[in-house]
């Protein structure tokens, strides 16, 4: 039983860095020569007045100010029917209050975000549009970054573009985190029997 589990944590110890590296290595990939998404061309005009809010959305991202988050909202948001999706799962913020809420956490806490806003891709939806905005947010505590994607729907209001619906996304392969997880569980249960081996 002891060189069974023994065996078994070393295998999936083997498979947990296996995974680890893997999800390195594409998030590097991703952030050096990221896949490319495309939009549908637009009027040059139209274009640039849609990426007007993202512009703005991404100096403010840079200057992680928390008190500028009135300020960021005003200039880039419809803030009395906003969404926004954080990229954890409590994360749901509506309307002006708890969008502030989201802003000034993300500058005091959050990391370093840089926005590629010039290879936004937009389509249309209607009378909005709906755009895919790549970044990288490096993580304070951690020399670490992530390449993340931002999705979200822009509308018209009084001749100017602005945020409604704003999703962050982490770009990394969920498939390598269920099989971290996976291995992770199976080397604590190794480790459990490996353990009551020499019990008894």
């Amino acid at each position: 039983m002891k060189y069974i589990s023994g065996g078994l944590f070393i295998l999936f110890f083997v498979i947990l860095l296996y995974l680890l590296i893997h999800i390195w290595l594409e998030g590097r990939r991703e952030r050096t020569n990221p896949h490319e998404i495309t939009g549908e061309t637009l009027p040059e005009e139209l274009r640039e007045a849609a990426l007007r809010p993202l512009k703005f959305l991404k100096a403010y991202y840079e200057k992680r100010d928390p008190e500028q988050a009135d300020a960021c909202m005003d200039e880039t948001m419809l803030t009395d029917n906003m969404l926004i999706l954080g990229t954890n799962p409590n994360e749901i913020f509506h309307g002006r209050e708890e969008a502030r809420h989201l802003l000034q956490g993300d500058w005091r806490y959050w990391g370093q975000l840089t926005l590629d806003t010039e290879q936004t891709a937009l389509f249309r939806a209607g009378s909005a549009l709906y755009f895919v905005l790549r970044g990288i947010i490096r993580l304070d505590r951690f020399i670490f970054r992530l390449p993340i994607r931002i999705t979200g729907t822009l509308e018209e209001q009084a001749g100017m573009w602005y945020i409604s619906k704003l999703q962050f996304i982490n770009n990394v392969n969920s498939n390598y985190v269920v099989g971290c997880w996976i291995a992770v569980l199976v080397m604590i249960i190794s480790l459990l029997l490996f353990g009551l081996s020499w019990l008894f």
